[in-house]
């Protein structure tokens, strides 16, 4: 099973048209408003675009999506940076959000297909010098698309749910970076059912 990053971006438009608009008001995630949350998770689809418009860097920095996780988002993440940038997204997304990100995902998907998934991107500020392969970086941008589909269909009271395949590459993702940060032991007794109140008592039991 592998994640298709074209899929995911134009899953996050239907999910977003199923959003009643006079919900984008109400609470999203942490401080984010819902239409905030779907601005930022937008950016899943423009940093594709953008990043891919700069020039093709000389050599690989981090080989695969979960390095990207424990690497780029553990050391050079900002939390008051990240949020304003949901909200200018969330302002940028205008009258018409769905779309608004209907189009992102076109744009999107075309500059893929034109790059090429063993076309080097580099990530951030080029002078940052972090830079890994395309296939790979989908599968981060496919991660976020994932996670924070969720989080909108929560946060909007929607039924929705993400590809068998985005699900599974989104909890071996999040295990492996539970595993660098010094938690992975805890993080199976969840998945496990070792901690009850996580509402994972019958994972992995006989039977099931």
């Amino acid at each position: 099973m592998t994640v298709h990053f074209g899929r995911a971006a134009f899953e996050l438009v239907d999910l977003v048209a199923i959003v009643p608009p006079e919900r984008f008001g109400d609470p999203g995630l942490g401080e984010w408003t819902l239409r905030e949350l779907i601005g930022h998770t937008s950016r899943a689809l423009s940093t594709v675009v953008g990043y891919l418009a700069q020039p093709e860097p000389r050599e690989l920095t981090v080989r695969t999506a979960s390095d990207y996780l424990e690497v780029v988002l553990r050391q050079r993440g900002d939390d008051d940076a990240i949020a304003a940038r949901g909200r200018e997204s969330a302002s940028m997304l205008g009258d018409d959000p769905v779309g608004a990100i209907a189009d992102l995902a076109t744009t999107a998907v075309e500059a893929v297909d034109r790059a090429g998934l063993d076309r080097l991107v580099a990530i951030g500020e080029p002078a940052a010098g972090v830079s890994m392969r395309l296939d790979e970086y989908l599968r981060t941008r496919v991660f976020e698309l994932t996670v924070h589909g969720i989080d909108i269909a929560d946060a909007a009271s929607v039924a929705w749910s993400p590809p068998p395949a985005h699900l599974l590459d989104a909890v071996q993702l999040a295990a492996a970076n539970a595993s660098a940060r010094g938690v992975g032991e805890e993080a199976l007794r969840f998945l496990t059912g070792r901690r009850p109140d996580a509402g994972l008592a019958g994972v992995l039991r006989a039977g099931n």
